[in-house]
């Protein structure tokens, strides 16, 4: 007499829930600013920058990097908690894009035409070449929080997690730097903690990447009150209180971390509240802020041997002839980077296709009998 067998199934994965739209909303506000700013930055004239409204300008631009960082840790958050990974699966799926976002920022800054002087190992060219930028950046950045979210579960734990490190990073980052510089360092690694020619290094930009993360896990158990005023709020008081107290930004990395975080929050909450009928346009840009990231570089500062704006004219336009060119660069950047996404997107879901069937044929074959 034969009898079935109950076959072990596997619990059913999680549904990621619905896309936040406020959250695609700053995302394309962080890279639209970083276009316009670095296309500002590369053509305008000494002269026009002099002017009050480019002065008032070039002193918030101070904020676009770190909200493209902070923003990208928000990402990175919501994306965990809404497909539910977490031990290996965290790193399965974030050591590739890691890879990915450093691979791309070495080769932005290859030094086609230093290749001599890189093979025969001159100190400057290779610090140029191993510089971080804000692509090493959230790699960096990136592969630290996704060991910490697969090794921790728990959304209180997470949050502590990444609250600690967007504390620590900028406190120790002068007294690092100090023992980095005394000397004795490899320089990928000198490059990579506090760099001396890097404009990104992990100390103590990582600070705003672990906010970002903070904040994605923190919003996600708000229910009550708009998500909006959830950083609007605290950014707002956090700058107040940094008038009242005097807190000079140039005194070191902390202060100046406090002052960008008051400055971040309150953009990221001012790009919450753009319309929703806005969402057609801005949210496939925020999906694929890094991939504009990577495009706009080279037309603005150009690429190892080839040249780019900034070599073409330098700095010698007036304002609305260089915001022409800045909407120009940015819209040239969405043409070619809203495209590739949509391939790179194809291509990773037919490379995926495979391991997915055969995980459905294994789970729909019957039982044994016996």
């Amino acid at each position: 007499m034969s009898s079935s067998q109950p076959s072990a199934v596997a619990p059913p994965a999680p549904v990621p829930g619905p896309r936040d739209t406020g959250l695609d909303r700053a995302r394309a506000v962080a890279v639209i600013a970083m276009v316009m700013g670095h296309t500002l930055d590369a053509v305008l004239s000494d002269a026009a920058r002099g002017g009050p409204g480019m002065r008032a300008y070039w002193s918030m631009r101070a904020v676009t990097a770190p909200l493209f960082l902070f923003v990208a840790g928000w990402a990175f958050a919501t994306t965990v908690r809404r497909t539910g990974a977490h031990g290996p699966r965290v790193l399965r799926r974030y050591l590739p894009r890691v890879g990915l976002l450093l691979g791309w920022g070495y080769l932005l800054r290859w030094p086609g035409w230093g290749l001599p002087a890189l093979f025969a190992g001159e100190l400057a060219v290779w610090r140029h070449f191993l510089a971080f930028d804000a692509l090493h950046g959230v790699a960096g950045a990136l592969l630290l929080g996704a060991g910490v979210l697969a090794l921790l579960k728990g959304r209180a734990a997470r949050m502590a997690a990444l609250a600690f490190l967007a504390v620590l990073f900028p406190c120790v980052s002068a007294g690092l730097r100090a023992v980095v510089e005394a000397g004795g360092w490899p320089l990928a690694l000198e490059q990579a903690l506090v760099g001396r020619t890097s404009s990104f290094p992990l100390f103590p930009w990582s600070a705003y990447f672990f906010l970002g993360g903070f904040t994605g896990l923190g919003l996600a158990g708000v229910r009550r009150v708009p998500h909006w005023l959830c950083l609007m709020g605290p950014g707002a008081v956090l700058l107040a209180l940094m008038t009242l107290w005097g807190g000079d930004p140039g005194r070191g990395a902390p202060t100046l971390v406090l002052w960008r975080v008051g400055l971040l929050t309150v953009v990221a909450g001012l790009a919450m509240l753009l319309p929703s009928r806005l969402d057609g346009l801005l949210g496939p840009v925020g999906r694929a802020s890094l991939w504009v990231y990577v495009v706009h570089l080279p037309i603005v500062y150009g690429w190892s041997t080839f040249p780019s704006l900034a070599g073409w004219l330098g700095h010698s336009q007036d304002v609305l002839p260089a915001l022409g060119l800045a909407l120009s660069v940015l819209a040239v950047s969405l043409g070619l980077a809203l495209p590739a996404k949509k391939l790179y997107g194809r291509w990773r879901r037919r490379a995926s296709a495979p391991d997915v069937s055969a995980a459905s044929a294994l789970a729909s074959k019957p039982p044994v009998s016996g």
